[in-house]
């Protein structure tokens, strides 16, 4: 995993974090006081001190730090502070001082830049292709990022939001000019103004919630006097809000970004900032579906974040100059925006992509197959388009929406269902559907019912797809006694020197070794035919409307193969019939929910409308444990492996996924005769 180091220099302090860049996360932060004004020197010595004491804290070795990003106050230029006010510095060459100091790498950018790229990055506007901070605090900062970088102008002095001018006659800034966005918007400036007004109106609340003091109204406290319905604060308020929504109109018009993000104090206000902004924002004709206007991610961490990040700029902008030279090989409408990560599979690499032309915009799922998971991408893909043209006839038919029940697959340029890049990489453009959402656990019990319906009757619409023309994408994905086999040859190399630690966990699968063959026995006597069949029917696959929601659509069909229908069912019972995630650590939460399964089990069969055998429904209940099971084994096998195949957060996320499923097959095991009788009721009405 790689570390580096973020530095938030203030004025009144200096905050340093080591950050994990692929769990995305501040694993230790020290701080001490800046005490300025003092050299540059003598402050580069104590950010070097912090930088060595965030590693000392959780043990981990300074020379393994990638780099150090500073985030600081002032105009920054090619690692020199040209002029820090509150620092009383100019023209001081911080990066260089500290990189004598560490011996590391070292870029430095001004703070609201930084937290800028923070948002850009990880935050709220991540994958976004520009997007502008504005940081609302003792006075207001700015912050630009186009295309993966910052853009800090010729001399660094971009992004001086609040110095554009909304009324030239209008209050005084500090800068020397009158009616600087600045002066009406900055936290003090709402301070200054509140009070004033309150000094005209000695019946406002906000006498009130001050103590009586004057001097103790805040920035907070006219929101909060607002919110009680007081006349004299309101007007402090909304005034606040009619000259923010007139600067961010400004910003919109010159720039037309994907994503303007409001930092600072006063952005903690929330909901009771942006609902009355959005209205401002309309009235100042500003689109907020073109431009998304949201509070940012990253408060107090921000210039942490940012700093640490600094250094990734080249990489992720040539990363988003890739995506869109890819998305460019299909033969999809208008021209490039954006691209930001979508989902939480544990597989591909997937990307919404939105483009524009006159007519409006457009969204896409962009993805790349992982050639690791999948040896042959291209005859996934014959099954993808195989299976969705198949549906996609019988869906109209009779009468359905092609464009949202099934997935829509766009065609590269050269007319293949796939890109092959220069890298050997293959990627597949899908149509969003749009209007949809998707559910990473049961939030209502009506939802895992529609889903099992929906998963039943995607067995019913396949039950004469020819299943033995389908390529198995992984070979042998759902043969328990293989995947057993693949265990046991994990357990005897021990790459990583793991067994000894989970013996207990081992003993669980090895005690199960004659269970594990039970599907595959009863395929040989008969009793379960060969099915089309999903092989990963999560309830987060399947798509619900927005509005109505109602299941509308299967998704996420890499694994689209010749199965057991037991197998589907079995996998969405592991998934949905349970108190917690699949990656839930505390054991106690995590228990079979043998309702849930019975609604699951009632719409399945409903949906199925027959399509089933009696052996298949014989052995629903079989394939619920086996489908646990096997997912625990699987589990178990990726961390005795080395964590190679799912993606994973953390050092033990897999083996806490394994004693999750785990979990649930001994609470299955202990209420097996309960479940065919549950089966045994529907499969007869």
């Amino acid at each position: 995993m790689k570390y580096s180091i973020g530095v938030d220099l203030g004025g009144t302090n200096i905050a340093v974090g080591l950050v994990n860049l692929e769990e995305k996360k501040i694993v230790s932060k020290k701080s001490a006081k800046t005490n300025a004004p003092r050299p540059c020197q003598e402050i580069s010595e104590d950010i070097a001190r912090l930088c060595h004491e965030v590693c000392d804290e959780v043990g981990f070795s300074f020379n393994d730090v990638e780099w150090i990003g500073v985030a600081t106050p002032g105009i920054v230029k090619d690692g020199v502070v040209v002029d820090a006010g509150n620092l009383r510095w100019k023209n001081e060459p911080l990066a260089k001082i500290i990189e004598e100091l560490t011996g590391k790498t070292v870029m430095v950018a001004n703070d609201a830049n930084a937290a800028a790229y923070a948002e850009a990055v990880w935050g709220v506007g991540e994958g976004a292709m520009s997007l502008i901070i504005i940081t609302l605090g003792t006075g207001v900062g700015g912050g630009i990022v186009i295309d993966g970088r910052i853009w800090e102008g010729v001399n660094g002095y971009a992004a001086e939001i609040g110095h554009t001018t909304i009324d030239i006659e209008g209050r005084s800034c500090s800068c020397g000019k009158r009616g600087c966005l600045e002066a009406y918007c900055s936290a003090s400036a709402l301070v200054a103004e509140a009070r004033r007004m309150a000094k005209l109106d000695r019946s406002s609340l906000m006498w009130e919630l001050a103590g009586g003091d004057i001097n103790a109204i805040n920035g907070e406290i006219p929101f909060r006097a607002a919110e009680k319905l007081d006349a004299t604060a309101k007007d402090v308020v909304d005034n606040y809000i009619k000259y923010l929504a007139m600067g961010i109109a400004n910003v919109v018009n010159i720039f037309q970004p994907n994503m303007i993000c409001l930092g600072g104090g006063i952005s903690g206000e929330g909901e009771g900032l942006m609902a009355p902004l959005r209205k401002q924002l309309k009235r100042c004709r500003v689109n907020v579906n073109s431009t998304k206007v949201c509070v940012a991610k990253y408060r107090n961490d921000a210039g942490i974040i940012g700093g640490a990040l600094l250094p990734l700029q080249e990489e992720y902008a040539k990363v988003k100059t890739a995506i869109q030279r890819i998305t460019e090989n299909f033969s999809i409408k208008g021209s490039f925006v954006s691209a930001r990560p979508y989902g939480s599979g544990h597989i591909n690499d997937t990307r919404c992509v939105e483009t524009k032309d006159r007519k409006g915009s457009y969204l896409y799922i962009l993805q790349k197959i992982n050639k690791s998971v999948f040896k042959n991408p291209p005859q996934l893909m014959e099954n993808y388009v195989g299976v969705t043209e198949f549906l996609r006839k019988k869906i109209e038919k009779r009468g359905g929406d092609t464009l949202r029940e099934v997935v829509n697959v766009i065609k590269a340029k050269d007319g293949k269902n796939y890109y092959k890049d220069q890298n050997g990489d293959f990627w597949r453009m899908l149509l969003f559907v749009t209007d949809s959402v998707s559910y990473d656990k049961v939030e209502r019990p009506e939802q895992f019912y529609d889903s099992a319906v929906a998963f039943g009757n995607f067995q019913k619409q396949l039950s004469d797809y020819p299943a033995e023309t389908l390529t198995e994408t992984i070979v042998n994905f759902h043969n328990t006694p293989d995947r057993l086999r693949l265990f046991k040859e994990a357990l005897d190399k021990d790459v990583k020197g793991r067994a000894k630690s989970v013996e207990k966990e081992i003993k669980f699968v090895l005690d199960r070794e004659e269970f594990a063959g039970t599907l595959e026995r009863a395929h040989k006597e008969g009793k379960l035919p060969l099915r089309v069949t999903h092989n990963d029917t999560k309830l987060n696959n399947i798509l619900f409307d927005k509005n109505t929601d109602k299941a509308i659509c299967i998704v996420d069909l890499d694994t689209i193969m010749p199965g057991y229908s037991v197998n589907d069912f079995g996998d969405s019972i592991r998934f949905g019939a349970t108190t917690a995630l699949e990656d839930e650590t505390d054991l106690d939460k995590v228990n079979f929910d043998i309702s849930l399964y019975e609604l699951y089990v009632k719409g399945f069969i409903e949906g199925t409308g027959g399509a089933l055998t009696e052996g298949e429904l014989e052995m629903l209940p079989v394939g619920a444990m086996m489908m646990t099971f096997e997912c625990g084994m699987r589990f178990l096998t990726d961390y005795l492996s080395g964590d190679t195949y799912f993606k994973i957060s953390r050092p033990e996320h897999n083996l806490d996924r394994a004693r999750n499923q785990f979990k649930l097959v001994s609470d299955m095991e202990a209420q097996l005769d309960k479940m065919h009788e549950i089966v045994n009721k529907y499969s007869q009405i």
